[in-house]
């Protein structure tokens, strides 16, 4: 039940025990909160620490999500309160059965709500259910040449036994002398930055994230690429990102594999098959369609460009 608080905004009361226990369940952090529902940390440790017991709506929706749960599950029990001036003051008919029976009589219960209680713990505990342990892998693919100042695509593939929607966080980590040309999912210009791309994601079982990327550094560099990815069930620090980690810069197109300057048949299949149903990044084959009708093509260094051979 949502406790509304009169005003020019909607509010929740929220459970802070509640809220560190799901998270340190599901082994997240408060900075991962804090960049899910876009607070800073102190808010999430004063939200757990009840030192804010009321907050926006909104700002519940977001971090029950993060949470992988409803917002109902964090919300406070309205009926705390009575449940204690219960305990603490016992109606006149519990008072009467007390005084009737006696404490020896009703021991016997007590026994075994204690027990019942400690068997349903003991199975929350040790009896989860397997959908609630995820198992992930992640995969980069890189071209495994490229040429100085063009556009190549980064793929990385996510792959999981997820049964739910869980949240992910990739970080990529770019060469120093990178230029990002298109990003897919896409995300705000503030999650790029320092040479890191970051994106924050809500999966079901796969999920695959893209960027064309150019390196302006001179033919015959080596450049690396590394990333972490971390995700909110069954994670407790993010892990690499698997798959490829370098690439040369050579005078050949990155599509042309077999460095015959021409862009076969094969080629291009494989071109279509990688990366065409990737959103926002679709377009980025023309130029490869173009040298494939063509004869051929070759690398003008000095204009930093391709020449199609018609």
């Amino acid at each position: 039940m949502e406790a509304d608080v009169s005003g020019p905004m909607s509010m929740i009361k929220i459970d802070g025990t509640k809220i560190k226990h799901l998270r340190e369940k599901q082994g997240l952090t408060q900075l991962y909160l804090a960049t899910a529902v876009q607070v800073t940390t102190d808010t999430i440790s004063r939200w757990e620490n009840r030192r804010y017991p009321s907050i926006k709506k909104d700002n519940g929706v977001k971090l029950a999500d993060a949470l992988n749960v409803s917002i109902e599950d964090i919300l406070e029990n309205p009926t705390r309160e009575e449940s204690e001036t219960q305990i603490n003051s016992p109606s006149e008919k519990t008072a009467k059965t007390i005084k009737t029976y006696g404490l020896k009589k009703t021991w016997p219960l007590f026994l075994l709500g204690i027990t019942l209680l400690a068997i349903a713990g003991a199975f929350l505990v040790l009896g989860l259910p397997s959908s609630q342990q995820v198992s992930f892998k992640t995969e980069r693919i890189v071209p495994k040449h490229c040429t100085p100042g063009q556009p190549f695509p980064v793929i990385i593939k996510v792959t999981g036994s997820v049964d739910s929607s869980t949240a992910l966080i990739i970080r990529e980590f770019l060469p120093e002398k990178s230029s990002i040309q298109k990003v897919s999912p896409l995300i705000s210009s503030s999650g790029i930055k320092n040479h890191t791309i970051k994106w924050l994601k809500k999966i079901n079982s796969n999920a695959v994230f893209a960027y064309i990327v150019s390196i302006d550094e001179p033919e015959g560099n080596t450049i690396h690429f590394g990333g972490t990815a971390a995700i909110g069930k069954g994670a407790v620090a993010p892990v690499p990102i698997g798959g490829d980690t370098t690439s040369t810069l050579s005078k050949y197109h990155w599509a042309d594999t077999d460095k015959n300057n021409t862009i076969s048949d094969s080629e291009i299949l494989a071109v279509y098959d990688q990366y065409s149903d990737i959103e926002g990044i679709d377009t980025f084959i023309d130029t490869i369609e173009e040298i494939w009708l063509g004869s051929g093509y070759k690398w003008n260094s000095e204009q930093s460009s391709f020449e199609i051979i018609e």
